[in-house]
């Protein structure tokens, strides 16, 4: 029977699976910071991606940039994150751009307060590696 970290290691790494297949099909990956992108590279990921803080711009000018039909969402998991994530979501739906928010629910949940940003996944996971490492 698995133990806890070793189905928190399961579960993320199966999203992180579909989130590299998702992105393969040229789906761009909107991200809070350059260090978010940095982190999604560690962990296979190699989309597109649409940084929002780091542009120089305002958010609404960021996202008046986003011409995809679909976008991933992949902003933080803190309370400023999930802030974020209900206005991009409202603002680029608003616009008739689908944005999937499936995969950020999904890793904010197995993570819950363990990681508070994208840029902190890798390290994450290596611990769980290392935790499952030790047990078995």
């Amino acid at each position: 029977m698995p133990t806890g970290y070793a189905k928190k290691l399961e579960i993320l790494n199966e999203i992180l699976e579909k989130l590299s297949k998702k992105t393969d099909l040229q789906i761009p990956v909107i991200v809070e910071g350059k260090k978010d992108v940095s982190a999604l590279r560690r962990l296979g990921i190699r989309a597109e991606t649409i940084c929002i803080k780091n542009a120089g711009k305002v958010l609404v000018d960021c996202l008046d940039d986003v011409e995809a039909e679909e976008v991933i969402l992949l902003v933080d998991f803190d309370d400023y994150g999930v802030t974020l994530a209900k206005n991009i979501i409202l603002y680029l739906e608003g616009r008739g751009v689908k944005v999937n928010h499936v995969f950020w629910r999904q890793i904010k949940n197995i993570v819950k307060r363990d990681v508070k940003d994208i840029e902190g996944l890798p390290s994450y996971l290596e611990k769980l590696k290392k935790h499952v490492g030790s047990i078995s």
